[in-house]
């Protein structure tokens, strides 16, 4: 008789087997040497066919919803050495993932990452400011605080959520509905897409 438990092993295991043979066979084996341009401004680095439908399917996010497209670069990563033992990381125009999925996290962390390279390029300082009192914080983005305490990560989580599949919750307090569609609005000045927009 099969129990419960082992049946629960038996799917954990899978599970790891599945992430280790991505891994393993490298999603990026088949990469690009050189870059691939999605659009005018956005340039993917180390991805394959389904990383660069990925960053086309994000940047269409950014474009329908009103928002623009940020002009980044995107280099995608086999491991979290690249995005200093993260998922993600930007700086700048340049943007990191190193989640191997192209399913809901690496949409989530795509979206997240170019969130913040759009804030940078987008967000006055008044409007951060008044973001941050808005969300009941005290910090932008110093690195003193907490990641969850920033307003940056705020921004960034709520744009991710705003324009995604919303299938994940933000990785923030305060995450109720309409906190965040009144957080986006006043961060991008642009209406909250509605559920059949995603």
């Amino acid at each position: 008789m099969v129990t419960k438990a082992a049946t629960k092993a038996a799917s954990r295991l899978l599970v790891v087997a599945i992430a280790a043979a991505f891994v393993g066979h490298g999603v990026l084996a088949s990469a690009e040497a050189e870059p691939v341009a999605v659009g005018s401004s956005v340039g993917v680095f180390g991805g394959d066919r389904e990383h660069v439908r990925l960053v086309r399917w994000a940047a269409t996010r950014f474009e329908t919803r009103g928002l623009g497209v940020p002009a980044v670069d995107v280099h995608f990563h086999p491991d979290t050495s690249g995005c200093y033992g993260h998922l993600g990381s930007q700086l700048g125009r340049r943007v990191d993932v190193c989640v191997v999925s192209v399913f809901e996290l690496g949409r989530e962390t795509l979206l997240h990452e170019m969130g913040h390279a759009w804030i940078d390029q987008n967000v006055a300082q008044t409007v951060r400011e008044r973001f941050t009192e808005m969300r009941g914080l005290r910090a932008w983005n110093q690195s003193t605080v907490p990641w969850d305490d920033r307003a940056y990560e705020h921004g960034a989580e709520i744009i991710a959520w705003a324009l995604g599949n919303r299938y994940m919750a933000p990785s923030i307090p305060d995450r109720d509905p309409p906190g965040l569609a009144a957080g986006f609005e006043f961060l991008t000045g642009v209406p909250f897409p509605n559920p059949s927009q995603t």
